[in-house]
């Protein structure tokens, strides 16, 4: 890999390359991105292919009097991020981290910025190689930043024993520092305003203030090394840099994007409300009012199964507490954040195996379907729908006398039928005051005993089913009690059905 890269450069301009970067204490891996070498196999190669690789190339580079190759001297460009004891043991630190999520998939490799003493040094290496090799090369050396990626995702992978994947929610975060050349900046700040000048009050800003910056803004740094002038930059730093005693350092912190799953959920139950619906006890600790909530039912082995810090339940709408929700059930996602469990694996079997727990432990009151894995998309989709869906109720309504088939027919005749609703008067305390159009598409209604009759109603979402009965004091119009003209109220109520519009589901999915 190694000799195909290096092929389609001039052989004595690599050659010399080589020569030059490693005899002024460069590793072989800076050496191959001075070439420059813009392929991952050589650099996911050991230093000792490489070696005997560049042997290969020329016999007569004197490797072994170079220090950053025969010794654990760290490189003068790289600070030792590419040379393989450091990728060694970070791949090794990884590998005790992933263990401790339990996680069996993919890794995605998140590096922080160089140490930004790196961009002096790589700019410095790349005065000294173009003064001293001939001729220049069209192309730019590869970036240390590029390069690491290169050699450690291989390296981690290698390790670890999972494959790597820059599009994994399996975030390996490495970030280096190294202290000792710190000076070096603090050098050439202090000779350049632009670096760290308060644009906005014309003053200098403090280097100790400037160096906490530097790490979070490496890109102003670089910007300001390249915008110096090679006379420039060498009469306020060393080209080539000079020699350190120190490796680079390395912290690593493993984390997990959100874990998206969704599923619909059944409410059977009166006395089960959305989400926990609590109350003081007297000052002592809140207490549950109602027997259970569908997010207390569902949330909590979610959240253990995952070790999630925070779990946040996401229902696609709301019922009250005194409507069960039937039929294909509502949808919903569960948001799991700062999850130490991953298996990506064996995600549909893990999920099947919650779905049995929560349905068995939910005792009749609620049930869950479908729990799979999702994505932001699916969430977005979710919301841009809610206001779009139709729903269909299944609704016992009592009135103050005997209900005849003229009453039925009467319902029976509201198709398309537009109705206003201001706010009801029991959401005053969180909706504010307003006007609603909604569309009543059909109502189905049939007599039962004594003073009762059931109607399926499909209404547009959004609509207050119960305002529509009982007429809120006049403040839905038309209403069931001004169109029968008797009072009018809910016994019972159920949703039994929740449908997306197709043609807006399948648009708002190409969209995204």
């Amino acid at each position: 890999a190694v000799a195909r890269a290096i092929a389609p450069h001039s052989k004595e301009r690599a050659v010399e390359c080589v020569r030059v970067v490693c005899d002024t204490g460069g590793c072989l891996r800076c050496a191959l991105r001075f070439i420059p070498v813009n392929t991952t196999g050589p650099y996911e190669s050991s230093e000792e292919v490489i070696l005997e690789a560049l042997r290969d190339l020329d016999s007569t580079i004197p490797f072994e009097s170079f220090s950053a190759v025969n010794s654990s001297s760290p490189c003068v460009c790289c600070l030792g991020m590419l040379q393989d004891s450091t990728m060694k043991t970070v791949a090794e630190t990884c590998a005790e981290r992933v263990k401790e999520f339990e996680y069996d998939g993919v890794v995605r490799l998140n590096l922080s910025a160089p140490p930004v003493c790196s961009i002096v040094r790589q700019r410095a290496m790349e005065i000294h190689v173009l003064e001293m090799v001939k001729p220049k090369s069209e192309e730019d050396p590869v970036k240390l930043r590029t390069g690491a990626k290169y050699s450690l995702g291989h390296a981690i992978e290698t390790t670890i024993g999972a494959s790597y994947d820059q599009q994994s929610d399996f975030f390996s975060n490495v970030h280096f520092r190294h202290e000792e050349s710190m000076p070096e900046i603090e050098k050439l700040v202090n000779t350049q305003n632009q670096f760290h000048r308060n644009k906005r009050r014309k003053t200098n800003i403090p280097f100790e203030t400037f160096a906490s910056w530097m790490d979070r803004d490496v890109s102003t740094v670089e910007k300001a090394v390249r915008a110096l002038s090679d006379e420039a930059f060498r009469a306020q730093s060393d080209a080539p840099p000079i020699r350190c005693k120190s490796m680079v350092k390395f912290d690593v912190l493993c984390s997990v994007s959100d874990i998206l799953l969704s599923g619909r959920y059944l409410k059977f139950s009166r006395r089960v409300s959305q989400s926990p619906w609590k109350v003081d006890d007297d000052g002592e600790e809140k207490k549950s009012k109602l027997d259970s909530s569908v997010e207390d039912i569902l949330v909590p082995k979610l959240k253990k199964e995952f070790l999630a810090e925070h779990a946040t339940f996401i229902p696609g709408g709301r019922e009250d507490v005194d409507v069960r929700m039937l039929g294909t059930g509502r949808p919903f996602v569960v948001k799991l954040s700062g999850a130490k469990k991953v298996p990506s694996r064996a995600t549909e079997e893990v999920l099947e195996k919650l779905e049995v727990e929560i349905n068995r432990d939910g005792r009749d009151l609620a049930k869950v379907v479908g729990l799979a894995r999702t994505d932001k998309q699916h969430l977005e989709w979710m919301r841009l729908v809610e206001s779009q869906k139709r729903k269909t109720y299944a609704c016992v309504i009592r009135l103050n006398r005997q209900p005849s088939t003229d009453d039925v027919q009467k319902l029976n005749a509201l198709t398309e039928i537009k109705i206003i609703q201001k706010t009801p008067v029991r959401v005053f305390h969180r909706r504010s005051p307003g006007n609603r159009e909604k569309v009543v598409h059909r109502v189905c209604a049939k007599l039962l005993k004594g003073h009762y009759m059931v109607a399926e109603i499909e209404a547009e979402a959004g609509t207050y089913i119960k305002e529509l009965v009982h007429g809120d004091f006049g403040r839905t119009k038309p209403s069931f009690q001004s169109i029968l003209d008797c009072k009018a109220d809910v016994a019972q109520l159920d949703v039994i059905s929740i449908d997306v519009v197709k043609d807006l589901s399948e648009k708002i999915r190409q969209t995204n």
